[in-house]
């Protein structure tokens, strides 16, 4: 089944579409494909930079709040955080607690470390396989690389 995003006007198929609530009918998909709604909402953060630093500061988004959504408690947050000496495990760059990534495993909901954000993104988009990633490393030491190690 093919349907036109209302955004860019262009006849896609409905894998193209996010869902609303499931299913596989038309009126069951957002009125935007997947690439307008991205576009949109990566033009929107750019410019509401300001808005989302108050937002954050208003303390909407605050630690405790992070770690309910993890199923920890900001103690069990601090003891991860203090055993990792306050870095990156994946990195070892120094963190900051309020700019870090509690890292959790998808299925079971584990919380297995805290990361900084760009390591936890890339442990995500190789869709935590440690299979992918120790091909990624043996690509990286097989054809060059710029990095420690």
């Amino acid at each position: 089944m093919t349907k036109v995003c209302t955004k860019c006007h262009e006849l896609k198929t409905l894998d193209s579409f996010p869902k609303r609530s499931g299913g596989v009918t038309k009126q069951l998909y957002k009125s935007w494909c997947k690439d307008c709604h991205y576009s949109h909402n990566k033009e929107w953060r750019q410019d509401n930079q300001e808005l989302i630093r108050q937002y954050r500061a208003k303390d909407k988004w605050t630690l405790q709040k992070r770690c309910a959504r993890h199923g920890i408690t900001p103690e069990e947050f601090w003891s991860i955080y203090e055993e990792q000496d306050g870095s990156c495990p994946v990195c070892d760059k120094a963190i900051e607690a309020e700019d870090s990534a509690i890292d959790h495993n998808h299925k079971t909901g584990e919380v297995r470390g805290i990361l900084c954000k760009s390591c936890n993104r890339a442990l995500g988009l190789l869709g935590d396989s440690p299979d992918t990633m120790f091909r990624g490393f043996t690509y990286l030491q097989d054809r060059g690389h710029y990095g420690d190690g």
